[in-house]
């Protein structure tokens, strides 16, 4: 269940990054040291651990970090990774 949600997950990803304006796709494909600084915002989520699960995910794939933000708003935890 966990694989079919981060492929579902990497799926959307893939469309935002492909979605994106003409100066955003001018960056190259694989992040530079410089630009790993610079979290990624991937999904909102409805609880902490549902979260972290996707997080730990995406490190397992290759991420170096996430981390899980309360916004405050519903869904109310955001995943960023970099």
């Amino acid at each position: 269940m966990r694989l079919r949600a981060a492929a579902v997950s990497a799926g959307i990803v893939a469309l935002a990054v492909t979605s994106m304006s003409a100066p955003a796709q001018a960056a190259p494909a694989q992040p530079t040291r410089s630009a790993s600084a610079n979290w990624i915002p991937i999904a909102s989520y409805t609880t902490q651990s549902r979260c972290v699960d996707a997080g730990q995910q995406y490190v397992r794939e290759g991420f170096h970090e996430y981390r899980c933000i309360y916004t405050g708003l519903y869904p109310p935890y955001a995943l960023s990774v970099r």
